[in-house]
């Protein structure tokens, strides 16, 4: 499955997101410090600082052995999702549940398969490192729940999670809650991991703040993370001002930021994104038949506790998540990794004929979906073979769209990639403009106010010097006129 999913990695083309945290990477990498010159509404070469280091850290490390070509970082993820799935047998081992071969070749489609979990390993944002670090922090909680362990590892991995990123720790504290809701019999046990817990994450948050104020950036990381909630945001934009009259700190691009952040979509649609989700209601529907038709079977069995923990916490995560910031479609892990894990809990348990005959339908449906999703061409081999043709941009200072990064970092060019940013950071010195199709892009109307700016200066003009109408990019070369003085006309 894992060879599979290398061969269609190529087929998503590079996106925002995933070149704001390999640009980072590469950039330290090259000793240019904890930098990127792929912008996204952050004040001059500041990372998108909502996620903390881990990710970008691995990922110089991961590049340094495997290069810097997109399938190479993109496979990263790939190895990430393996260690998830790892996990998630241990798990299934410390809970008492033998796997059938049956049950592990479910699991595998489940999670190699299912188009949300394709969509999310083959990007490069770091939300499946948290996942995996989560699933290892639930094994080890159970590891502390039957055998009384010491928790130093709970401590070790809470604390690599605040630096994985912040949003898989409002998973955890809201997985702990519905614990010590749901799981009476193991309170004490759950108290105890909770201080544990809290311990690490308390260590992790401070290791960051330490990391980001040694490259200058702990206000702009400060200012993310708000940014992370709905809440927090309106509240920010309101104390954020007084924080800066009362350091003497210009916080201007911040509460901009902050402002394009802001989102007016009303909570209920929120919400409903996921819940209307073909993939995650059939894996539901799944679940909720195998309950009704064998509940006094599963009533009478070891895990039915663990197995209604699961449902309530898969049902109830994107509401919470919502609550507590936001849940976009890169989270959706948070429910499908313990919807994966219940699935596969009930098979071991139900004999019934029709049971295994649904879920291997809907196995069927969304793997199909998944698969045809991913083996879906796009035009980038294209792309990639006509930024190589385009000499002229060799070591030159170029701004383009995210959607050539890789091709751009190939060339060696001091490439800018315009996101939500405003445009008086990028240097004078541009040479050349690459404008995709408009609209193609996350960003790209940004890009086209920057190139209109150039077409409406006095001292400057753009020629076009190559074009490939099968991608509609189009690279221009920027002219400085003559300045020419009343002395010397």
């Amino acid at each position: 499955m894992m060879g599979l999913a290398m061969s269609h990695l190529s087929n998503v083309v590079p996106w925002v997101d995933e070149v704001m945290f390999t640009d980072t990477a590469m950039h330290f990498m090259n000793g240019k410090g904890w930098t990127t010159n792929a912008w996204y509404s952050v004040a001059k070469q500041e990372p998108f600082l909502l996620y903390p280091p881990l990710y970008s850290m691995i990922m110089v490390l991961w590049m340094n052995v495997f290069g810097t070509t997109l399938t190479a970082c993109r496979s990263m993820n790939l190895t990430i999702t393996l260690l998830i799935g790892w996990g998630m047998l241990r798990i299934c081992r410390q809970l008492g549940t033998h796997l059938s071969m049956k049950q592990i070749c479910l699991l595998i489609m489940l999670l190699w398969c299912t188009d949300d979990m394709i969509y999310m390993y083959s990007n490069g944002r770091p939300d499946l490192l948290g996942a995996a670090i989560l699933v290892w922090i639930v094994s080890e909680m159970i590891c502390i729940m039957k055998k009384s362990k010491k928790g130093w590892m709970v401590i070790l991995l809470s604390a690599l999670l605040v630096v994985s990123g912040i949003q898989a720790v409002v998973c955890l504290y809201i997985l702990i809650l519905l614990a010590y809701l749901m799981l009476n019999d193991h309170r004490e046990s759950v108290k105890r991991v909770t201080v544990l817990t809290a311990f690490g994450t308390f260590i992790g948050f401070l290791l960051v703040c330490a990391f980001m104020a040694c490259h200058g950036h702990l206000i702009a990381f400060v200012v993310n993370m708000l940014s992370y909630s709905n809440t927090l945001m309106n509240l920010a934009m309101i104390s954020i001002p007084v924080l800066g009259d009362c350091m003497g700190i210009d916080i201007s691009l911040f509460l901009e930021k902050i402002a394009n952040n802001t989102t007016d979509i009303p909570f209920y649609r929120r919400i409903m994104t996921i819940y209307t989700h073909p993939s995650y209601v059939a894996l539901l529907g799944v679940v909720f038949f195998v309950f009704l038709s064998e509940h006094k079977k599963l009533k009478s069995c070891s895990l039915y506790v663990i197995m209604k923990f699961l449902l309530v916490f898969v049902l109830s995560i994107p509401l919470l998540m919502n609550l507590a910031g936001r849940f976009p479609d890169y989270y959706y892990w948070m429910a499908y990794i313990p919807v994966f894990l219940l699935v596969v809990i009930l098979v071991g348990f139900t004999e019934n004929r029709i049971s295994h005959l649904i879920i291997g339908l809907v196995l069927l449906f969304i793997s199909a979906k998944g698969l045809a999703r991913s083996f879906l061409q796009d035009n980038y081999s294209m792309t990639a073979a006509f930024i190589s043709r385009c000499a002229m941009l060799k070591n030159k200072y170029v701004v383009a769209p995210f959607s050539v990064f890789y091709e751009m970092e190939k060339l060696g060019s001091n490439a800018y990639y315009l996101g939500v940013y405003p445009t008086r950071y990028i240097p004078k010195d541009i040479e050349y403009v690459i404008l995709p199709p408009k609209n193609s892009d996350y960003g790209v109307s940004h890009l086209y106010d920057y190139y209109e700016s150039i077409q409406e200066s006095d001292s400057l003009q753009t020629v076009m010097v190559a074009e490939n109408t099968a991608v509609g990019l189009k690279v221009y070369k920027i002219i400085r006129k003559p300045q020419y003085s009343s002395n010397n006309p």
